[in-house]
This record gives structure tokens, C-alpha cells and sequence, in this order.
């Protein structure tokens, strides 16, 4: 007889901690569990701005899933996700392999949604426009434009995206710039629909306006990015929806989040935009063997798409898949409805953001590199 299989697509927040508890709740039950990836590194994102800014290695925070898996006792199979099977039993991988599960969690995460924008690029442009995420495609394109620069010399680099993530990584890359000796007419330019840090308390956004002004960016509000032209040598020309237009030698979309693969076709339910309809229980709409959590998930009330939501989902996911198998009634994620928020001032300074409360200097980075520190240790070995 097979044992029951419970097959993990993707290495997301919430799954490395199903994966952690594994040997807790199915090691001694006979239950398999098979986690398939495309990339054999998962990156926790509260960490990048601080790679980008060159304050951590990048196997700093990068989770080796096999090296997980093969302590946990959990299978570990390289490959990306395509479809399920008709009877919605099997998972069908991009190299034509085929994977059957009694159980399957959906956890692969977004990226900005960027792809016309992408695809909208000349051939040859000597510019570099690319996403936040996948984070390994950024982080080498960086380093390349970080291997030729030369002292003195002047440059152009945009962020577009206005969010904690546009607002950490172009602080972040500022900081790694100064030690690259810039010329005196390098330019910093952040496009945003909206106020920068929106979703913020007025203390936190007046905090980040000035620490962008200090830096030296010139803001651009209220607009956003609709096209892409080559301008040989000289980069490439960003037109925005007010009709202006800026020269880039290397632009960052950290745009509103989309799926990270296009899902149509895969026979996965799938709202308007491509996310995975679920409910309470972490469950698919109309599907209860199948679970999504993280940033592809779609609550019947939608959150925002933030690593601490998917990594207190992991819990409630483990809690979950323990209790469908056994028969017993399944837990609700319950969102917080605040929660504390530390963001990075791209050096070693970070302000914290609940509510109302708001602080900022080197000790709430501090703190948050010993949050940050204490959630990769459980994961890393």
C-alpha cells in the first residue's frame, strides 16, 4: 500500500516551515512528504534590501531546500510546476515528469507585474529594466552594474514602485553606490502612483520622504510607467503616464505583486488576476485536497501580499494538512490585523512602523537583523 503523499509546490515562507515540522506531525505516521521547486536556494526577503546594500552574502539569506529537506526527512525534487492532471491527483512538471500526492500546497509566490513592461524592451538596449523578484535574476544584474562602474563616473537608476519595497531597495542600492566613488552627476529617480510608504502611519511616510530626499532621489508621484524605448549607448528612455520622460541605466519594477508563472491552463482555479482562490482553511476553492498559501493565495477578504503573512500561515498549513489526513477540523488563518513593521534606511538604520508608533535609528536595525538572524537559524543547518 502507498503511503498517503503530500506534494509542496514551490519553497515559499510557508512551506520550509511545513517541511521544518515535518518528523513532528508525519514522520511517524508513514506520510510522505515530497516538496517540488525550481531552485534549490529560497530567499527570505526581509533580508535583500541588506544584500543589495552589500551588508549580507547572499548565502546569508538563501534557505538551502535540499539541504532542509534532507534533515527533515522530507523528499526533495528540482523542477517547476505546469499543471495538474484531469483528476487533479498528479502534477505535471515542466520537463514532462509527473508527480502523483493524495495532497497538494501551492506556495510559489509573485513578482511585480512587469511582463509587458518586459517585454516591451528593445533588442540590444544597453539599459538594464528588470523586477524585485525572482531575486536571483536581480541580484547578478546588479552585480554586473555594480563590475562596471568606474570611479568618477555618472549614472542613472530608477526605482519604480513607491511601497516598502521600492522604498528599501532604492535606499539600499543608494548605500552600496557611495562606495563605488559616483560621479557628481548621478542621478536617483523613484516613480510611484502613489505617496511613498502609503500604507503608512504620516510619521513613517515624512521619515522616508526626507530620507529620500537626503538621498538625493528625485520623486515622481503620481504617475506610473508605461513604456520602455532603447536609446543605444545612453541606456534607455522610461515614458510615464504624465508624458515626461526619463533616461535609465537601470531600473527596478517593485510594481504591485502578480503570479510569479502564469497559472492558466494549469486546471488550478484562478481569480482575474491569476491568483489561487482559497479559504479560511488555506484550502482551493472548490478543492479540498488542495491548499495555497503566501503571495499566490487570494483570501475571500483580501490581505496584503507580505512575508509575515506567509510565514504565519506555515503553522496553520502544517496544522492543516495533519488534520484533513486524520479527519479532524481544520484551523482558519486569522491575519493580524497589525502588525510591527521594520523597514530599512539602506545603512545600518531602520524604522519601525505599528499603528501608530513609529521609531528610527541604528538600534531598530539592530533589532531587526536579530529578527531576521533568528528566523534563519531555524531553517538553515
Amino acid at each position: 500500500m502507498k503511503p498517503t503523499r503530500i506534494l509542496l509546490v514551490g519553497g515559499g515562507h510557508a512551506h520550509i516551515e511545513v517541511i521544518r515540522q515535518y518528523r513532528r506531525r508525519f514522520g511517524d505516521q508513514g506520510i510522505e512528504v515530497v516538496l517540488v521547486s525550481p531552485e534549490p536556494g529560497a530567499a527570505y526577503s526581509g533580508m535583500l534590501p541588506g544584500v543589495v546594500a552589500g551588508q549580507y552574502q547572499v548565502d546569508q539569506f538563501l534557505i538551502n531546500l535540499p539541504a532542509l529537506c534532507a534533515d527533515s526527512g522530507v523528499r526533495w525534487h528540482q523542477g517547476r510546476f505546469v499543471a495538474l492532471t484531469e483528476d487533479r491527483r498528479s502534477a505535471v512538471l515542466e520537463d514532462g515528469s509527473i508527480l502523483e500526492f493524495d495532497y497538494a500546497a501551492f506556495d510559489i509566490g509573485s513578482m511585480p507585474r512587469s511582463r509587458e513592461l518586459l517585454s516591451a524592451q528593445s533588442a540590444g538596449s544597453t539599459g538594464v529594466l528588470l523586477p524585485a523578484k525572482p531575486v536571483t535574476p536581480l541580484l547578478a544584474a546588479w552585480e554586473r552594474f555594480l563590475a562596471g562602474l568606474a570611479p568618477g563616473q555618472n549614472r542613472t537608476v530608477t526605482v519604480v514602485g513607491g511601497g516598502v519595497a521600492g522604498f528599501e531597495l532604492a535606499l539600499a542600492m543608494h548605500h552600496r553606490i557611495r562606495g563605488y566613488q559616483p560621479g557628481p552627476d548621478w542621478q536617483w529617480h523613484l516613480v510611484s502612483r502613489s505617496e511613498v510608504l502609503a500604507e503608512h502611519n504620516p510619521l513613517i511616510r515624512r521619515a522616508g520622504r526626507r530620507a529620500l530626499a537626503q538621498a538625493g532621489f528625485q520623486t515622481h508621484i503620481g504617475v506610473a510607467l508605461t513604456g520602455v524605448e532603447s536609446i543605444g549607448q545612453q541606456g534607455q528612455q522610461l515614458q510615464l503616464t504624465d508624458g515626461s520622460r526619463l533616461r535609465s541605466d537601470f531600473t527596478l519594477l517593485c510594481t504591485p505583486a502578480a503570479p510569479v508563472q502564469d497559472l492558466r491552463g494549469s486546471l488550478l482555479p484562478l481569480t482575474d488576476e491569476g491568483f489561487i482562490p482559497v479559504t479560511e482553511s488555506l484550502q482551493v476553492v472548490g478543492h479540498e485536497r488542495l491548499f495555497a498559501v503566501g503571495d499566490i493565495a487570494r483570501f475571500p477578504t483580501p490581505i496584503a501580499k507580505a512575508g509575515v503573512y506567509a510565514v504565519r500561515q506555515g503553522p496553520v498549513l502544517a496544522a492543516n494538512l495533519s488534520n484533513i489526513i486524520a479527519g479532524r477540523t481544520l484551523q482558519a488563518f486569522v491575519p493580524q490585523g497589525r502588525f510591527l513593521k521594520l523597514i530599512t534606511l539602506g545603512e545600518r538604520k531602520a524604522m519601525a512602523s505599528r499603528g501608530w508608533f513609529y521609531a528610527r535609528g541604528d538600534w531598530v536595525w539592530r533589532w531587526k537583523h536579530q529578527i531576521d538572524s533568528g528566523f534563519m537559524e531555524k531553517y538553515q543547518r
